[in-house]
């Protein structure tokens, strides 16, 4: 899956990011049993928590004037994270679900 990262605005890269870190949080609902507190799958929910702490930190960090990591790079750290975990349609739902929402509101 291809995102075409030059059609987002500077000005709504934020706002990607952050849709981004929301849909990793629904995915990495499937880590755990429903309606319990039951972690069935410890090791991917860590590896979750990894990638959202790598995608949050790329827009906090600009807030701090801390050096911030590219779109670009948190975009293929999504991918890699989708082959390396076999979890290749999840983060290309993650992606395609953040990128029209931004979009549209950059819009208005």
């Amino acid at each position: 899956m291809a995102i075409k990262l030059e059609s987002v605005p500077d000005s709504a890269e934020t706002a990607l990011l952050g849709r981004i870190a929301h849909t990793l949080t629904i995915c990495a609902r499937d880590t755990y049993e429903v309606g319990t507190e039951h972690v069935l799958d410890p090791e991917m929910l860590r590896a979750y928590n990894e990638l959202l702490h790598r995608v949050t930190g790329s827009f906090v960090r600009p807030l701090s004037s801390s050096p911030e990591q590219s779109l670009a790079v948190i975009v293929e750290m999504v991918h890699s994270f989708g082959i390396r975990h076999n979890r290749v349609r999840e983060m290309d739902w993650a992606l395609q679900n953040a990128l029209p929402q931004t979009m549209a509101n950059a819009a208005r």
